[in-house]
């Protein structure tokens, strides 16, 4: 009776037994999946990482810090679930975390060094020489002041009066109160600086800075230095009558920018913020009368809030400017109200051949030449004897009040005439072609207001439209027809692609990469859109703005009316494709192949840039890897890098879930090496339903495998034999590593760690995923197959080699080129391989699985061949024709089976 009692209980323990078995393994397994997850989205990251170095396309920190955040995020992952699984064993790992997470937020969230120093200095004060303290333009403003002095010490000089308030200041007015801070938290919060939200962040900025308080001892000094300068101007003769104004130029430049000497080209990455006016004397007042300290406070606010402008924003992100790495100085000069500004070169930016001295004048100040907003005048003046060889004169209308005014020019000969001499003696001065900008006072001088080297023109541009037509008949038999012709060229280059017009400034949002940007007029907030267009065609516009000035800066092709047939924006229509030939200033009808293919391709600022600086310097954290699995030195406290961290946790919850199967009485249920003929060791886990029912004992038969996608890419490995690896020299490979993986039997009898390698199957009834390693060669695959044809996919990854970089890389070209094939999309990163077909009927996914597993055996060794055209040649003809037979059999099969009356299916029976 006792035994019979016992018997019931002992069969309820055991039930609990396995029931409590099952639930561990569920557990376990959940964790196991969550660092596979984590894993495969780390190895995503990074190859994104990898393929933002390559500087395709221009980023900003905000792409540095997503990307490092978005790996710290999956390796942080990955400890996470493997300290679940095996709770305590890997105590180094967290700690190993800590320190590179350090190291890269240093790099990529670290702030500038605080920068000391005075707050506002005088033009020409010897202390403006520390670094990074002012914009080397404005500090070469007082060797200029004394250089262009008139000789004798009589009259004043060319260069106003004036004092810097200097990046220190504006680093404290940045700082105060945590206002950086909020404009980062602003940025990040909106997805960091993309071209579709400056729209949007702009504004919002700079209501921050608008509304800032400015520091006292900023404010302090700003006052203090503006008495000075009104003491001063208030000491020369007649001063008092003038109506004398405080001009505020902001200047940003990338931090340790020295120039390289006085004429260096310290405008590399530099942009002028053009701020206010205010009176310097009010209305009664004496210099000894205390200024309207909250109208300077509110200027220089204005000011610094133009660093946020979305031109200036786009710009600093397609030059690879830091926002934290650039610095910022206000230049205040006093000058009287002028007459006419502009901006002159001292040769032509696209002519090498013209060596005229070209002024572009506008009523009121300079920034009216460069801002695309109003009319403006040219001359060309000779640089011997100064006479005004060729005048354009703007329209009669005016901009601002819309009203039909006389056709007068802006400057008479003799104004023309001094602006050029003055543009000569900065030449003079630097030895360097020069751009300057300029003020004509109400007294007939010119004021220097800015001076930087004119940058080079392309060696060669067409003269005239006759020659240009003559220089396309040569490239093309027969050019098509202009839409448009007779256009100034802005910009040169020749780029192809859908026009996008934009009328207003919500048409911005819309604004397709590589389109044409088409406009009526040059305005300069129409920069915003440059790091994203191919190139730009407007109805008016002079060479001599900034949005013409920038295009050929970033190499942009650029092409300004009056046009002979009329308005570009009535006669092109929106999304048609267009060629722009910025050279001779002319748009054709659709992609013209010979001038499109001839054209020096863009400006790229990224390579060397700070923001690929600060990117490189963090991926040097991330990327590497540093620990082989194979080695006694694989080990936690080891790794070097968040990729080693992450492959250390991958190998280890693999262990880890094997090593649970063995130990545990009824996980082994779940946990199985495969039956097969092949010498190497497969494992299966079963996820779901992978198996037919319940399997008993340590093997489980093929036959036994319910996973539909396991089977196919069972039959895929197994169709045809691999032979080995190619006949190769010796020289083709390192004779260790022939040694480790010549051997096509794969004879277990040689207990290496090659042969005892686990290579393991995750599968469920519609799912399956393979990790296996060969040698020195990773293959994984992974399928979902069921009913539901947008859920199907197939993925094959392949990495690793034994052969040199050089081998592995043509390796994984020359199998991506295979599988594309069959429809694969491939994604090549150096030696690694990413292919990837989805939204597959259930049928296709199978076939696709076919050759997903023929390449898992049959790419093996493939490295050593990669410099045997001939040999390489044959291999993939003969791979090719494997896999088309693969095919045609399961065509075949798949036929006859349709053919045959239904029937239970047997989930034994063979796929």
């Amino acid at each position: 009776m006792g035994l019979f009692c016992w018997l019931p209980f002992r069969r309820k323990r055991r039930d609990e037994e396995r029931a409590a078995a099952e639930e561990a393994f569920a557990a376990r397994h959940h964790r196991f999946k969550l660092v596979l997850n984590a894993w495969a989205k780390l190895q995503e990251v990074m190859t994104e990482m990898e393929l933002a170095l390559c500087c395709v396309h221009p980023f900003g920190m905000q792409t540095v810090r997503s990307l490092c955040t978005r790996i710290t995020t999956q390796v942080f992952q990955c400890i996470r679930q493997l300290d679940e699984l095996a709770p305590g064993r890997y105590p180094e790992l967290s700690a190993r975390f800590d320190a590179i997470q350090a190291e890269v937020s240093a790099i990529v969230y670290g702030r500038p060094a605080t920068m000391d120093g005075p707050l506002a200095l005088p033009f020409g004060h010897p202390d403006l020489a520390q670094p990074d303290l002012a914009d080397p333009a404005l500090t070469r403003l007082g060797g200029l002041r004394d250089a262009l002095a008139p000789r004798g010490g009589g009259g004043t000089s060319s260069v106003p009066d004036g004092f810097i308030v200097t990046a220190a200041a504006c680093q404290r007015l940045f700082r105060h109160q945590g206002l950086q801070e909020e404009i980062g938290r602003r940025v990040q919060a909106s997805g960091g600086i993309r071209p579709d939200n400056l729209m949007d962040l702009s504004p919002s900025i700079a209501g921050l800075i608008l509304a800032a308080e400015v520091p006292g001892e900023v404010a302090d000094a700003l006052m203090d230095a503006l008495s000075a300068l009104r003491t001063r101007v208030a000491a020369r003769p007649g001063a008092r009558g003038r109506n004398m104004r405080l001009l505020l130029r902001g200047r940003v430049w990338p931090q340790g920018s020295t120039g390289a000497g006085e004429g260096g080209d310290d405008d590399a990455g530099g942009m002028t913020l053009w701020g206010p006016s205010i009176p310097l004397f009010e209305e009664g007042s004496g210099p000894e009368a205390p200024p309207d300290r909250q109208r300077v406070l509110e200027a220089l606010r204005a000011t610094l809030a133009l660093k946020y402008s979305p031109q200036a924003i786009a710009y600093r992100r397609n030059r690879g400017l830091r926002d934290a790495g650039t610095c910022v100085c206000v230049g205040c000069f006093a000058v009287e109200d002028p007459v006419a500004g502009g901006i002159a070169y001292t040769g032509n930016p696209l002519h090498a051949r013209d060596t005229s001295v070209h002024v572009f004048a506008a009523r009121g100040l300079s920034e009216a030449v460069e801002d695309g907003a109003h009319d403006v005048d040219a001359y060309h003046v000779c640089r011997a004897g100064g006479s005004v060889r060729l005048r354009s004169i703007a329209s009669g209308t005016g901009a601002d009040a819309g009203l039909a005014l006389p056709v007068l020019p802006v400057l008479d000969d003799t104004e023309a005439r001094a602006v050029a001499e003055l543009a000569l003696a900065v030449e003079e001065r630097y030895g360097l072609p020069q751009e300057i900008d300029w003020l004509l006072e109400p007294d007939g001088s010119v004021s220097l207001l800015h001076a930087r080297p004119l940058p080079a023109p392309r060696a060669h541009l067409p003269e005239s439209y006759a020659e240009s037509e003559a220089e396309d008949a040569a490239q093309t038999e027969c050019p098509p027809p202009a839409l448009l012709d007779g256009g100034v060229t802005a910009g040169p280059g020749v780029v192809a692609g859908p026009v996008h017009i934009v009328r207003e400034r919500d048409d911005v949002r819309s604004f397709p990469d590589g389109a044409v940007l088409v406009v009526q007029r040059d305005l300069a907030e129409w920069g915003m859109l440059l790091d994203r267009a191919g190139a730009v065609v407007a109805e008016r516009g002079r060479i001599s703005s900034q949005l013409a000035a920038v295009a050929r800066e970033f190499g942009k092709p650029a092409v300004f009316g009056p046009f002979r047939q009329g308005s570009p924006l009535d006669l092109l229509e929106q999304g048609a494709v267009v060629t722009v030939h910025g050279d001779v200033g002319v748009i054709y009808p659709g992609r013209v192949d010979a001038f499109v293919e001839s054209a020096p391709p863009e400006c790229n600022f990224m390579p060397g840039s700070p923001v690929l600086q600060a990117l490189d310097a963090a991926a040097h954290h991330m990327l590497p890897l540093t620990l082989d699995p194979d080695s006694p030195d694989f080990k936690s406290a080891n790794c070097r890098t968040f990729h080693d961290l992450g492959r250390f946790c991958h190998e280890k919850a693999v262990a880890e879930m094997f090593r649970f199967g063995s130990q545990q009485r009824h996980a082994p249920q779940r946990v199985k090496q495969l039956q097969c003929d092949v010498p190497k060791q497969f494992w299966v886990v079963n996820l779901d339903d992978g198996f037919d029912g319940e399997v008993n004992g340590p093997l489980v038969p093929i036959a036994r495998i319910a996973s539909v996608p396991m089977r196919a890419l069972w039959r895929g490995m197994n169709a045809v034999p691999w032979q080995g690896p190619p006949p190769v020299d010796a020289k083709g490979f390192l004779s260790v590593m022939f040694e480790a993986t010549a051997n096509p039997h794969l004879d277990p009898a040689a207990q290496t760690a090659f042969f005892t390698e686990r290579n393991y199957f995750m599968v469920s009834r519609n799912y399956c995923s393979l990790h296996s390693r060969f040698g020195f060669h990773f293959v994984a695959v992974e399928s979902l197959v069921g009913e539901r044809t947008p859920e199907n996919y197939v993925v094959f990854q392949l990495r690793g080699g034994a052969a040199n970089i050089e081998r592995r890389v043509r390796r994984v070209e020359f199998v991506a080129g295979l599988l594309k094939e069959f429809g694969f999309a491939c994604t090549v990163r150096r030696d690694a391989l990413s292919a990837r077909i989805e939204n597959l009927p259930e049928a296709q996914a199978l076939r696709m699985l076919l050759v997903a597993g023929y390449m898992t055996i049959h790419t093996r060794q493939l490295d050593m061949i990669m410099n045997d055209g001939p040999q390489l040649d044959e291999r993939r003809a003969a791979m090719l024709a494997d896999c088309r037979r693969l095919l045609e059999e399961a065509d075949q099969a798949a036929s006859v089976e349709a053919a045959r009356p239904r029937r239970a299916v047997d989930p034994a029976a063979p796929v």
